[in-house]
């Protein structure tokens, strides 16, 4: 009996083992792995590798202000100006035996486009105080323009020519025919025109005298009160203000001479 039960014993233990060494080994414990850090920061580029140049972006054109601004102008042609005003005479003929003097004041603007040319608008305003012991007064006044030639030119000395045309209207008091006598008042407004000369004397590059000489051209009434043209000798005397005007990039003045 006690053999039996030692044999039995040993049979169980040949089996439990070989159960437990048959028996399949558990599963591994987990190792912690680190993931890559790729998408956080850029991994750099091997020394030896190429980096590609930034695409070159046009630059951005600048605003057309400061394009006109930088940009320079050519030399511009502006003719200078020049100002005058003056005190004139007019000596008017109204009969063999009869003289009126006019005398007022003459305003005018000049512009000279050249050393040679130029043009000029000219207004007067002249008048006769108690024409032929009447008490009556005469009037004459004129808008003219036309062109101006400037022949001579030196050492501050400038002669010019003129020839101008426009409108006068002459008012005042019409001396009847001797078999009628006494008077009339009448008042004529026609076209009108003159021509003369000047002389310039150029003190400063901005300030002259200027003395011009024209026969004026108006309409009036005469003795048998019909409306005829006559020439009247004119003189002005007058102060010249000159603005300047730029040639070629230099300013010039009328009496020739440069400023620079």
């Amino acid at each position: 009996m006690a053999r039996k039960c030692l044999w039995f014993v040993t049979l169980f233990l040949m089996w439990a083992g070989r159960a437990s060494a048959q028996e399949p080994a558990g599963p591994p414990a987990p190792q912690s792995q680190e993931l890559p850090v790729q998408g956080l920061l850029p991994t750099p580029p091997p020394a030896s590798a190429e980096v590609p140049a930034p695409p070159v972006l046009p630059a951005p054109k600048p605003p057309l202000s400061r394009v006109l601004s930088q940009t320079p102008m050519p030399a511009a042609l502006a003719p200078a100006i020049e100002t005058r005003v003056g005190f004139s005479t007019l000596s008017r003929v109204s009969s063999p035996n009869n003289k009126i003097l006019f005398k007022g004041i003459n305003a005018s603007v000049t512009g000279q486009s050249s050393d040679r040319f130029g043009a000029m608008l000219e207004v007067s305003y002249l008048r006769a105080s108690n024409v032929f012991g009447t008490g009556q007064s005469n009037k004459v006044f004129t808008v003219l323009g036309g062109p101006v030639f400037y022949p001579y030119r030196r050492n501050g000395l400038v002669t010019s020519v003129h020839v101008l045309g426009g409108a006068a209207k002459v008012s005042g008091v019409v001396v009847l025919t001797p078999s009628t006598g006494g008077f009339l008042r009448g008042s004529v407004g026609d076209v009108a025109w003159a021509f003369g000369t000047s002389l310039e004397k150029w003190f400063t590059e901005s300030l002259a005298a200027r003395v011009d000489i024209d026969a004026l051209h108006t309409s009036f009434y005469n003795s048998a009160v019909k409306v005829h043209g006559e020439y009247d000798l004119r003189a002005t005397w007058g102060l010249i203000y000159y603005f300047g005007g730029r040639r070629g990039g230099k300013f010039r003045s009328f009496a020739g001479k440069q400023i620079e």
